[in-house]
């Protein structure tokens, strides 16, 4: 294996390669690597993990997959991943609605409100940006609610993604994306914990890091790369050619 100054060179492929799959925000523990096409009101999010203005969350989000070509039924989520509870940060259930199929233009079609109903992003006032993921997962035959969730679709706290996945058996997502929200209107009124770690590891067990200071680029297929990833990797074949 190629080292350059004590860095493995695979290592870093290898977190280019994690880093290509997060259409869901960092630390969220299911990963996509198709995106979402997510627009609220006017709003178009691009890249994933844009701080939307929370006026622009008021309804739900109008929402296009090309990526999805399936005549079958799709199960939608939107979780927030940072909200504050006893000191931590846990998930809230923002949205879930079965049954979703594809309209026209590859747009997603819902026949209501859904077993939990759209909540618009209602941060804390003063909290640092939640992290609000949308994902898409294919629904199985005879799909229904895990009996130990019932009580979540009403209170919406203390929601756990993963678990849902794995009570379900609803597989691999088809495609996600993230908006970040921020309530600046007014004064904060109370603390926060420490913003969750976003290093934690996805349900295929492939972590997915991030890189302060690195931008994030759409590349085809609705993938993100990190630029602060790749000139590293640019950088590392060029101290290993001098």
């Amino acid at each position: 294996m190629l080292h350059c100054k004590g860095l493995s060179f695979g290592l870093l492929l290898a977190a280019l390669k994690t880093t290509v799959l997060a259409q869901t925000a960092p630390g969220f523990s299911v990963q996509a690597s198709s995106t979402l096409n997510v627009t609220f009101g006017t709003n178009n999010v691009s890249p994933a993990g844009e701080l939307v203005p929370r006026p622009d969350t008021v309804n739900p989000p109008n929402i296009t997959t090309p990526v999805w070509t399936s005549n079958g039924k799709a199960v939608l989520f939107m979780v927030d991943s940072d909200v504050p509870r006893n000191g931590t940060r846990v998930e809230l259930l923002h949205w879930l609605v079965s049954d979703v199929t594809l309209s026209g233009n590859n747009t997603l079609s819902f026949p209501g409100p859904g077993e939990a109903p759209y909540r618009q992003p209602s941060p804390p006032v003063g909290d640092t940006p939640h992290a609000y993921t949308l994902v898409l997962f294919p629904q199985p035959e005879n799909f229904s609610i895990p009996s130990q969730f019932t009580d979540v679709l009403q209170t919406r706290v203390f929601f756990n993604m993963s678990n849902f996945v794995a009570a379900a058996g609803l597989g691999q997502p088809i495609a996600a994306n993230y908006i970040k929200v921020q309530n600046l209107t007014g004064t904060p009124t109370q603390t926060f914990p420490p913003p969750r770690p976003t290093n934690a590891t996805s349900a295929s067990n492939t972590s997915t890091p991030e890189f302060p200071g690195a931008a994030p680029l759409v590349l085809g297929g609705g993938r993100v790369f990190w630029a602060g990833v790749g000139t590293a990797v640019v950088a590392g074949i060029a101290a290993f050619a001098l």
